[in-house]
């Protein structure tokens, strides 16, 4: 083998080296996608304990002031807290990447509003649930969890997300305990 042949060996695991250092350091890299019918992360930032709303639909909705569709959500989000009640659904806003100034400006603006704004400044609540953009809405069921995953949808798309919301209540909570089987004959 010639010299370009070790050096192509010695590329190559360089290469792999590195792609590994990376999927190491970097936990986002790492970990698989949030999809429908896994655990969501157990936590919303360091206050929220999202075992504390077990039974509850809970929705997690990431948005920031700057995005049209997201605006919109809050104001129809707000009035299904207010109509549903605490004791079936649970709303976390969370204000995804915007400074910490904005944010506290817009909860001073939305304090009438009855949902629960959670600041995400730095994005670290948004790695956890995999948001890359907004709006991003994930779902949680009764049973904990995840029912639904929505991503960049539109403002058009709203009411049938407010939609699947109630249904999901309409729904009995899904239990660990096995089904019974049906005779076919």
């Amino acid at each position: 083998m010639g010299p370009f042949g070790q050096l192509t060996r010695f590329a190559r695991a360089k290469a792999l080296l590195l792609v590994l250092g990376l999927l190491v350091a970097t936990p986002g890299l790492a970990s698989e996608t949030l999809k429908v019918g896994d655990m969501p992360p157990p936590r919303i930032g360091r206050s929220v304990k999202l075992s504390d709303y077990r039974g509850k639909i809970v929705v997690i909705s990431f948005w920031a002031s700057w995005c049209p569709p997201c605006r919109k959500e809050m104001a129809l989000l707000a009035g299904l807290q207010k109509a549903a009640t605490r004791d079936k659904l649970v709303i976390f806003a969370v204000n995804w990447r915007q400074d910490a100034d904005t944010f506290w400006k817009i909860k001073k603006a939305l304090s009438g509003v009855d949902l629960t704004l959670i600041s995400d400044s730095n994005g670290y609540i948004g790695e956890e649930y995999d948001v890359d953009a907004i709006p991003h809405m994930v779902i949680v069921g009764r049973d904990g969890r995840i029912a639904a995953i929505h991503v960049g949808y539109s403002e058009g798309e709203i009411p049938a997300l407010v939609k699947e919301i109630n249904s999901l209540w309409l729904q009995a909570p899904q239990t660990s305990a096995p089904q019974p089987v049906s005779n076919p004959h």
